[in-house]
């Protein structure tokens, strides 16, 4: 049986609500973001043009299908997804994106850049870096945790609230599971410390398995699931001061999702979820509707003990 996950979005502390978690997808150029960003998104994937496009940073909303080229002093553009490999990065900050995937009302996804993009500056995504709150960084299992991406990790994990996960993807290339097994304890042993978990995925397996438990599972999705959407739901806070030269605020872009098509306000008899992190003062919110993560999380997840009280 599938479990509603409904808790409350609301800062106690200050009257105001919380603002959704930021995610940010980030990587080696194919090291399966862009699958990833399916998976995540259900129902309602990306265009084509958007995966298949070198661009920038595309900041990804809640909301009627629309999208905007912010340039670099915060004006808006609106432009159509079909023209989308027309837009100049030199020229350009993010694209923003609303898209009516259930998942994006409970966090907004930022999918960077391949890092290691010959032709894309780094300072494309660095602008945007002190904007995102946690990072999934996808590395590919045949040569998991390059050089190249402890580098660049090191210099921007400060800017994160530090809920970050390390996704090993494209496991099901290796030949075995002793050379899973090999893997994994190397890039474990040199990433410790750096991310709170990480996990092997076969993100392509994870699309297709569908309903089907056992497959989702062997995948490695349902315990990456069920960690991040603990992280969605109950973000750590974000360190006030990253001691970073350039990590100077930015400003949020103007087109919020209200003005396109605003998530229901929680229902009344919506009840705040029990088991909320210490760390996690104020109690964070997810409407009833939401299904595309919860479901995923809901197939591996152990009944309550209020739900076997109600079995009983």
């Amino acid at each position: 049986m599938t479990k509603e996950i409904t808790v409350t979005n609301a800062d106690t502390s200050m009257g105001t609500p919380r603002r959704k978690t930021r995610l940010a997808l980030m990587g080696e150029f194919s090291a399966g973001k862009s699958t990833l960003s399916k998976l995540l998104l259900g129902d309602a994937p990306l265009p084509v043009k958007v995966t298949a496009t070198r661009l920038p940073p595309v900041w990804i909303t809640h909301g009627n299908n629309a999208a905007f080229a912010v340039g670099h002093d915060g004006t808006e553009t609106p432009i159509n997804i079909d023209e989308i490999d027309q837009v100049r990065i030199e020229d350009t900050r993010m694209i923003r994106l609303f898209n009516p995937s259930e998942t994006l009302e409970i966090c907004d996804l930022i999918d960077m850049p391949g890092i290691s993009d010959p032709n894309m500056s780094s300072e494309t995504w660095l602008s945007v870096m002190d904007e995102v709150d946690n990072v999934v960084w996808c590395t590919q299992a045949t040569q998991a945790w390059r050089q190249s991406e402890a580098a660049t990790w090191e210099q921007i994990a400060a800017r994160t609230n530090g809920d970050n996960i390390l996704l090993v993807t494209q496991v099901d290339k290796l030949r075995s599971e002793r050379d899973l097994d090999r893997v994994l304890m190397r890039t474990r042993k040199e990433t410790e410390g750096q991310f709170k978990h990480v996990f092997p995925l076969s993100i392509i397996d994870a699309v297709a398995a569908g309903d089907d438990e056992a497959k989702w599972t062997a995948s490695g999705a349902a315990d990456f699931i069920d960690t991040l959407v603990e992280y969605l739901m109950y973000p750590s806070p974000k360190p006030q001061n990253t001691d970073i030269a350039d990590a100077a605020p930015t400003a949020e872009p103007s087109h919020s999702v209200e003005q396109f098509d605003a998530p229901e306000e929680p229902a009344a008899d919506q009840v705040a979820t029990p088991d909320a992190p210490a760390h996690y003062s104020a109690t964070s919110v997810v409407p009833k509707r939401v299904r595309v993560l919860t479901e995923m999380r809901g197939r591996t997840e152990r009944p309550s003990r209020a739900d076997m009280a109600t079995a009983s």
